[in-house]
């Protein structure tokens, strides 16, 4: 897939609720919420973009 856009992707960066590592994702810049899983503890997130433009915000899913 090829975005219009200058900067091909955001890197979204979320702490697991459950072991609380650091996860990152690649997302296409106008998304506002993805799925990711935890690469530690293999919980699946639901996330969105938090207050700052690489720190989101995780709930399980």
């Amino acid at each position: 897939m090829i975005w219009d856009t200058s900067r091909p992707a955001d890197t979204a960066e979320w702490q697991c609720t459950r072991c609380g590592t650091t996860n990152r994702r690649l997302v296409a810049p106008r998304d506002d919420s993805a799925s990711d899983r935890c690469m530690h503890c293999k919980l699946t997130h639901d996330i969105a973009r938090g207050a700052t433009p690489v720190r989101w915000t995780a709930k399980a899913a």
